[in-house]
């Protein structure tokens, strides 16, 4: 019972400071309120640029052409040996004809190309599709080498030049969004103790006091680490807003093609109680690293 007593008392003490200091207090939580926007800004974009890299990932496609004269068994073998293997997700057979066909049909109106052509001159082949953990140049290379070594196939395509510079390209972004993030997070950590320092120095008075009457670091602590962990929640539930608003406007801006890459990367619920622990987490350390030049442990 005395413990509730005393939380109720330093949740009464932490909210009568925030009445008495409502300047310091909206100033720490518009901090804290940009900070964590700039934050939840920069990781939608990373998100939403690296679902659009994975779905271009996701076009990756092998070409395993078959020599001529396969009997139907062997081309049934072929499939079935290919479709067992742990980097293919799909495969579809095309045959000489369909090649053909689907040619024909490319060149539509440019008659003049088949001339001649009265046969299929392109091979059968299976279009493979890999799985999403083998999207990667080594995962790639694997299914290669093991197709090339196939009984009846023979010749292997995948765009190499184009896979190695996509996943290049991916590589990059995330060691940039690595790096700035963690220059963010830094800086917002920085900016958040120090606008809390300042609202603590405005009230060292007020804790000197307190020391020389006797009072514990923990009672003296408690109230501004409670006001932290408000502050940082009602920084949060801003910054939450000002993103869900910047997302809906960008979403109405934006031409249907693009709205995927700009839209929020996830539901609104987990987002919010993601960004409101951050913002509590960040608030109650903010308060401590503050605390510390004010309060010997």
């Amino acid at each position: 019972m005395n413990y509730l007593k005393w939380l109720l008392y330093f949740f009464s003490e932490a909210f009568q400071t925030i009445r008495n200091n409502l300047v310091t207090t909206s100033v720490t939580i518009t901090t804290i309120a940009i900070s964590l926007a700039v934050c939840g800004l920069f990781a939608g974009i990373f998100i939403n640029l690296n679902n659009i890299l994975g779905s271009m990932g996701s076009q990756i496609q092998v070409v395993a052409y078959m020599k001529d004269g396969l009997s139907n068994d062997a081309i049934l073998n072929i499939k079935r040996d290919i479709a067992a293997m742990p980097e293919v997700d799909d495969l579809e057979y095309i045959s000489k004809e369909r090649a053909f066909s689907i040619f024909k049909n490319d060149v539509k109106g440019q008659k003049g190309i088949l001339e001649g052509l009265d046969a299929s001159p392109f091979p059968a082949s299976l279009d493979i599709k890999v799985k999403k953990a083998y999207r990667n140049p080594a995962g790639i290379n694997g299914l290669v080498s093991k197709l090339k070594i196939v009984h009846g196939i023979e010749d292997v395509q995948y765009g190499r030049e184009w896979v190695d510079k996509l996943f290049a390209f991916v590589r990059f972004i995330e060691m940039f969004a690595l790096v700035i993030g963690s220059f963010i997070l830094l800086a917002t950590i920085f900016i958040v103790s120090n606008t809390i320092r300042l609202a603590i120095y405005a009230r060292r008075e007020e804790i000197e006091i307190m020391g020389l009457l006797g009072a514990t670091n923990i009672f003296i602590k408690t109230p501004f680490l409670i006001e932290g962990i408000i502050e940082g929640f009602l920084g949060a539930i801003i910054a939450v807003g000002i993103l869900y608003l910047t997302s809906l406007i960008l979403v109405m801006k934006t031409p249907p093609l693009f709205v995927s890459a700009i839209s929020m990367p996830f539901s609104i619920s987990y987002f919010s109680l993601g960004f409101i622990v951050v913002g509590i987490t960040l608030g109650l350390l903010g308060s401590s690293i503050a605390l510390r030049k004010f309060v010997k442990n």
